[in-house]
């Protein structure tokens, strides 16, 4: 059942997301594993099964969830392209919220976007290595990571990265802002799997069948949550590519 969502607000009072909150077991230290665009998890996914089942026969550990709202169109816009203050608020206000009510650690977790999300959360973890070190991206709008002049900073951190091989279409606006996208989603995805490897992160690079769409970035998510958080697991049958 998906839970009541709360309010978060941050300190500044400048950013305030509705927020759902599943903890963990009270007995033991466990990781925070920390959604972006939680309506597309939640409510389109339909994540919470699939990871109750992964958790209880053992395959992931067991995880305080998070799931922060992405608003509105202009909003997910405005708060995942890279933005600073939007990956502050999510590792100074919500995950020491997220922690003081539940026995999620406080280092060494993992976030998880999807499209823009995708790139918001690689960019939490570039600028919060110490606090997520697993960060699963479906489909990251690593075009637009691409088509900027960053300078990325060494990490260490493990990345599933995925993107469908129906992905190919260049020369895209984004509305509401007019967002321009010159080159296809496979381009970007595979540019970011080399640019991360090349500054030491770890990178699983994931082609599936099929578009930027929910159904398969849903099917292949107990495959990313393991790997993840299991770094001795075998792949079972999941196709993985290394990026040289």
């Amino acid at each position: 059942m998906t839970p009541a969502p709360q309010v978060m607000t941050s300190a500044a009072g400048d950013y305030s997301r509705n927020l759902w909150l599943v903890p963990g077991p009270r007995d033991s230290v466990h990781p925070l594993c920390l959604f972006l665009d939680a309506e597309h998890y939640l409510r389109d996914m339909d994540c919470l099964p699939l990871i109750s089942k992964l958790m209880a026969g053992g395959q992931i550990p067991p995880l305080t969830l998070a799931f922060v709202s992405h608003v509105s169109s202009e909003d997910r816009q405005r708060d995942y392209l890279w933005n600073p203050r939007y990956a502050q608020f999510l590792a100074e206000d919500v995950v020491p919220w997220v922690c003081a009510r539940s026995n999620a650690r406080t280092e060494g977790n993992l976030i998880c976007g999807l499209s823009l999300s995708g790139l918001a959360a690689a960019h939490v973890a570039f600028q919060y290595p110490g606090l997520f070190s697993q960060v699963l991206c479906q489909s990251g709008s690593f075009w637009w990571l691409a088509q900027q002049e960053l300078e990325l900073p060494v990490n260490h951190a493990r990345f599933w990265l995925s993107v469908g091989d129906q992905e190919t279409e260049t020369e895209v606006t984004h509305p509401p802002s007019g967002l321009y996208q010159e080159i296809s989603q496979i381009e970007g995805v595979e540019w970011a799997a080399a640019a991360f490897q090349d500054q030491g992160a770890t990178v699983h690079y994931q082609q599936y069948k099929g578009g930027h769409a929910i159904a398969p970035w849903r099917a292949e998510l107990p495959a990313a949550l393991c790997w993840l958080l299991a770094a001795q697991q075998v792949d079972n049958g999941v196709h993985s590519q290394g990026i040289s």
